[in-house]
């Protein structure tokens, strides 16, 4: 899959995880979050990019918190 195409899935890829991975009691941390898209997708992105992503997702109506 193409690099660009795998960025404008990004948002999916860290939702997927949220729901994989999280639930009351084990909250994400911004650090296991870009180590599971490096390392299963292949794409690098910045802590800011994470908590930009989050926000979107959160005004998507998902609740989520990140630690």
């Amino acid at each position: 899959m193409a690099q660009s195409e795998d960025k404008r899935k990004k948002l999916l890829y860290i939702l997927q995880y949220l729901l994989e991975h999280t639930d009351e009691n084990h909250i994400a941390k911004t650090p296991d979050i870009i180590a599971y898209l490096e390392n299963t997708y292949e794409i690098v992105v910045e802590r800011k990019t994470i908590y930009t992503d989050i926000k979107l997702i959160q005004d998507f109506g998902a609740e989520v918190d990140l630690e």
